[in-house]
């Protein structure tokens, strides 16, 4: 199998790859230096002279304030690039996997949000992902949207280390406690997108991650007990962080418990750093 990843630099592309290799796949791991999925021009040059048998399309702009503050950037990545992703796959007729996110929804329920509820992002990185599914439905019959959420894992910058490096020079630290997410394993998620591949399933949305639901204060104290870091955790309010961009309250995803409890994959990890 011939399979073209996009961001393979990033945090969940350095997990997926190595198991790409485990199952025998050829891939071309790319990112932006070497493939501008925002240049259409070049996207049709270089698909011109490629063979392939899937798309992962892993790269986007993922900096949620940072969004805010440069939409045109997230939205040129997340929906431009995501649409000439979702050419190319149609051109070459195979199927494209895209990675979305839980903040394509607003926040507002209090139950696990499940991929047939209306979606509504109240951000610009929300919008501009959910202007990438959008493209991505409207080209192509053959595509897997993943919505996730909250990944942390080795190979780049993600909030679990940041806490690790934190706890370090620190003995206190406040954290928000009314925002709820499912904090997820990059090397979890990595496996049940192989599953897709493999077992060829079904075309559509899935929602793939932890099993449960914490909030930024629960996760944290989490990390410093498995780790036995002496920190105290004090948790405020959203309001008491005022950040450029709005965070939805509730983005947990039902999963139907494809992945275990956060807790036991953040063990996992911790444990094997």
């Amino acid at each position: 199998m011939r399979i073209l990843v996009t961001g393979a630099s990033g945090l969940l592309g350095q997990e997926l790859c190595p198991m790409l290799d485990d199952i025998g796949a050829k891939y071309w791991a790319t990112n932006s230096k070497i493939f501008d999925i925002t240049n259409t021009k070049m996207v049709n040059e270089i698909m011109d002279k490629v063979s392939l048998d899937f798309i992962i399309h892993l790269a986007a702009y993922t900096n949620v304030d940072q969004a805010e503050v440069n939409q045109k950037e997230a939205f040129l990545v997340n929906h431009t690039g995501t649409k000439n992703m979702a050419k190319i796959a149609k051109k070459l007729d195979v199927p494209i996997l895209y990675v979305s996110t839980s903040s394509v929804f607003d926040g507002e329920k209090t139950t696990p949000y499940k991929t047939t509820d209306a979606t509504n992002p109240i951000n610009a990185y929300g919008m501009s992902k959910l202007k990438g599914e959008e493209e991505i439905k409207k080209i192509t019959k053959k595509h897997y949207i993943v919505r996730t959420s909250s990944l942390y894992g080795r190979g780049g910058s993600n909030y679990v280390d940041a806490m690790l490096t934190y706890s370090m020079f620190n003995n206190s630290i406040s954290v928000v406690d009314d925002e709820i997410s499912c904090p997820t394993w990059t090397k979890d998620l990595a496996k049940e997108i192989i599953k897709i591949i493999e077992d060829k399933k079904d075309y559509g949305t899935y929602h793939i991650c932890s099993s449960g639901k914490a909030s930024w204060s629960e996760l944290t104290k989490k990390i410093f007990n498995i780790k036995k870091r002496n920190v105290f955790v004090t948790p405020i309010e959203k309001s008491d962080f005022p950040r450029p961009a709005k965070r939805p309250k509730f983005g947990v995803l039902d999963n139907n418990h494809i992945l275990p409890e956060w807790e036991e994959s953040l063990e996992n990890y911790l444990l094997s750093k």
